[in-house]
């Protein structure tokens, strides 16, 4: 809050004002049916959305960002509670408020701990198949209310049986109520993107519920829903709950971590501010704790209510408050009104509300452009289908560690040459034209070298060495992508210095950070190699062998003609001399120069 506060502007309260209502004119409606994802009661939306609003306004670093319900949050939470007590009974109310409250705890720590910055560990891919794969499981729990039918067991691929299986006992009024429901939703989203779609579908269900008189009629309806707020209160329960709220609050908090920071950073960019990681994690976890507080249910990042929110002229977090003191006014005078809503509406609310999440353009892009990140996402939506959401979160989270341990384990290293015209160097793969020098194999590793890819980088080079024609006389190692090297890491160097001499080469190093340096003096590398082994530029290294006895005079001639057209170019630009940075490099280049002339 202190970010924003302090320059607050009384122009921005207008936008502010009537973004906070959009959001709302959203969050009644799609609360109400995410609180029965959840497995709880309509009412229970209104218990937590204000809390979370409003402790998210407080502490969190995105200005547009709505943090209140979120449809896959609360099938999740329904998931891990569903393990332990039946669905809608006073014990799964309870624990699904004490999982809101531990779910707040765990990310409130993590957040101080700056776990924050885990989220770049996220890979994209596999979470765009997890949600795709949710988005499934929710739509096919709501389609029996939109029919008229019980809800069926298992999996998703198992309730769809079912599901096909009851189609000839649907019942007819529900099922014109699911589906006109969802006409009236889709060509509001289609053609009227302005209007709130959720709160006149909601408004249609009630009215048509009323004039038609549709419970009696046998389709069934919300009922009533108590007025007033929840006071806070710490749920209780029993020592035997607490290890599956905890490893069930692990695995909730990262779900709605990872869904809220790709979208608030997405916000942050286009609106020209910082969010931050850890701040982020942090108030997440005081709206979950609120929420759990006041008696509710898990929430997360709404990414429909953040775009309406955007969208609408936020400018800052006032618009969450002013989105929570109306929905508690709505909780506290107009609930009576949500008594004949049919179950059918609220099911289609939720089916075009996650409709969204099922995100196939996106697939097609990951399998145009890289069939591994399709594969990947294509088995975290399965696992999803197949098996509970928070064994599929923890298979997706698995997926993209193995992924990144993946990557950055493999040895992955060039071969340079320097490119025609100049004095820069390229991969000899990409650029077939580019020059080596016979005897000197120039190598860069494409990341950094630690201790995961040390000995496949080693075995990557000696091969190298072994293969190349003619034989090489010296390997000059390009260190640029490591930053910091580890001890492993040194020893590998050792070890393949020891390695190059057995078979007649010698190792050189360019482009050594001062931090690896400093790891190279210390593990005594420096003193096995000579400071006369170690440069700062790959050019330094190359002169060097160039300039030594033997060296291929041709060769030794064009980099004299590039250097002497670089100098020419700083001929052309003599007016920078004032600031002696380029008489200095003028100075360096003419060195060169000498050196391979002698």
């Amino acid at each position: 809050m202190l970010r924003w506060l302090p320059g607050y502007r009384s122009a921005w309260l207008r936008p502010d004002l009537i973004a906070g209502l959009t959001v709302v004119a959203l969050l009644v409606p799609e609360g109400m049916a995410y609180a029965q994802l959840a497995g709880v009661p309509p009412e229970t939306a209104f218990y937590a959305a204000p809390a979370g609003l409003i402790l998210y306004a407080l502490l969190g670093t995105s200005r547009q960002l709505v943090v209140a319900v979120s449809s896959a949050v609360a099938v999740t939470s329904a998931s891990i509670i569903g393990e332990r007590a039946a669905t809608g009974s006073a014990e799964f109310i309870t624990l699904t408020a004490a999982l809101a409250l531990i779910t707040g705890l765990v990310m409130v720590v993590a957040g101080l701990l700056r776990f924050g910055q885990l989220s770049q560990f996220f890979s994209e891919s596999v979470l765009t198949g997890f949600v795709f794969g949710l988005a499934l499981v929710i739509a096919i729990k709501q389609l029996p209310k939109m029919l008229g039918l019980e809800s069926g067991e298992g999996n998703f691929f198992q309730r769809l049986v079912e599901l096909i299986e009851g189609i000839p006992e649907a019942h007819a009024r529900t099922v014109i109520v699911g589906l006109s429901s969802l006409v009236v939703m889709l060509v509001l989203e289609r053609w009227f993107e302005r209007i709130p779609a959720a709160l006149v579908t909601l408004v249609y269900g009630i009215v048509v519920s009323a004039l038609f008189g549709l419970e009696e009629r046998g389709v069934e309806v919300v009922g009533d829903i108590p007025s007033g707020l929840a006071a806070p209160a710490i749920p209780d329960l029993v020592a035997g709950d607490i290890g599956l709220l905890v490893a069930g609050g692990l695995g909730l908090g990262l779900l709605a971590f990872a869904e809220a920071i790709g979208p608030a950073r997405q916000f942050a960019s286009r609106h020209v501010y910082q969010v931050d990681p850890d701040q982020e994690m942090i108030a997440i976890g005081a709206a979950n704790a609120g929420a759990g507080l006041f008696q509710g249910f898990a929430i997360g990042a709404s990414l429909s209510k953040s775009a309406a929110n955007d969208r609408a002229g936020a400018r800052t977090p006032v618009s969450l408050v002013v989105a929570a003191l109306a929905t508690m006014g709505v909780a506290l005078f107009l609930t009576p009104l949500f008594a004949p809503l049919p179950e059918a509406t609220l099911g289609a609310i939720v089916v075009v509300a996650v409709s969204g999440m099922a995100n196939v353009p996106e697939m097609r892009r990951l399998w145009s452009l890289r069939k591994v990140d399709f594969v990947l996402a294509m088995g975290a939506l399965t696992a999803t289908l197949l098996l509970e959401a928070l064994l599929a979160l923890g298979i997706a989270v698995a997926m993209s560690l193995l992924l990144l341990i993946w990557r950055v384990s493999r040895p992955n290293v060039s071969e340079l040459g320097r490119l025609v015209g100049g004095d820069a160097f390229g991969d000899v793969d990409r650029h077939p034209e580019s020059r080596t020098v016979p005897g000197l194999l120039l190598i860069r590793p494409n990341s950094e070298l630690f201790f995961a890819n040390a000995a496949g980088m080693r075995s990557a080079i000696v091969g190298r060495v072994q293969t190349a024609e003619p034989p090489v006389q010296v390997v000059l190692l390009d260190l640029e992508m490591t930053y910091e090297l580890d001890v492993p890491g040194a020893d590998m160097l050792n070890e393949l210095n020891e390695d190059l001499e057995r078979l007649g080469t010698t190792l050189m190093l360019a482009r050594v950070h001062a931090t690896t340096r400093d790891m190279l003096d210390s593990a005594g590398i420096t003193d096995v190699l000579g400071q006369e082994a170690i440069f700062k530029r790959l050019l330094d290294g190359l002169i060097n062998y160039l300039s030594a006895e033997g060296a291929d005079s041709s060769e030794a001639e064009l980099v004299a003609d590039s250097l002497q057209a670089v100098l020419d170019a700083l001929e052309d630009e003599g007016d920078l001399d004032a600031a002696g940075h380029v008489a200095r490099l003028r100075a360096r280049l003419e060195e060169l120069q000498d050196r391979l002339r002698e």
